[in-house]
C-alpha cells in the first residue's frame, strides 16, 4: 500500500471491524463452553489495547498514529506491540521520524515477497530523555536495504541475518 496515511473514517471502519472480531471470537468461545479461552482472548485484546494507550506518553502524536494504524496499512504483516514508556520530553522533529517510518515501509513492501508471511514486533522503550523504537521482522527475505535519511536528533541501525531484519531508532 502506497498510502502515506489513513483518513479519519478508513481508522474509525478498521477499528469498528478489528473490534466485531474479537467480540465474535469471544462470543464463540463461550457459546462453546471454552470459558477460559473466552478469558484469554479478553486478556489478550485488553493487554493490545492497553499497549497502544501508552504510546500517548511518548509525547510524539504522529509518530502514535503511525504506530496505532500500522496493522491496517500494511494487513500482511502479524503485529505485536511491546511498550514500556515514561512521560518525558522527546527533543526528536516528530514529523521527521514519522517520514523516516514511512519511507522505510513504503521501500520495503516493494522488495519483500507478496506470498510470504512477515511478522514484526515494535517494541517502544522511553525514559525521561531518551527513548528507542526497535522493530524486528521476521520472514522470508533477502532485503538489502539502505535506511532512509534520518532526521537531526534521531538515529537508525540495522542488520539483517538468518530472515529477521532489525531495525533500531533511537533518540533523546
Amino acid at each position: 500500500m502506497k498510502k502515506a496515511e489513513l483518513t479519519v473514517s478508513e481508522v474509525l471502519e478498521f477499528s469498528r471491524h478489528d473490534f466485531l472480531n474479537e467480540l465474535q471470537l469471544v462470543l464463540m468461545y463461550i457459546e462453546l463452553g471454552k470459558m477460559p479461552e473466552s478469558k484469554q482472548a479478553i486478556l489478550k485484546v485488553s493487554n493490545k489495547i492497553k499497549q497502544l494507550s501508552m504510546l500517548s506518553k511518548l509525547g510524539l502524536p504522529a509518530t502514535n498514529v503511525w504506530l496505532n494504524t500500522f496493522r491496517w496499512m500494511y494487513p500482511f504483516f502479524q503485529t505485536t506491540y511491546s511498550m514500556s514508556i515514561e512521560t518525558g520530553t522527546r527533543k526528536v522533529n516528530d514529523l521527521e521520524l514519522r517520514t523516516f517510518l514511512d519511507t522505510f515501509f513504503q521501500d520495503l513492501v516493494d522488495r519483500l515477497d507478496p506470498l510470504s508471511e512477515y511478522e514484526i514486533g515494535f517494541e517502544v522503550l522511553a525514559g525521561p530523555s531518551d527513548w528507542s523504537i526497535t522493530l524486528t521482522i521476521s520472514g522470508s527475505m533477502n532485503v538489502n536495504q539502505e535506511l532512509p535519511t534520518t532526521g537531526n536528533n534521531f538515529f537508525a541501525e540495522a542488520v539483517l541475518a538468518d530472515n529477521v531484519y532489525v531495525l533500531k531508532i533511537s533518540g533523546n
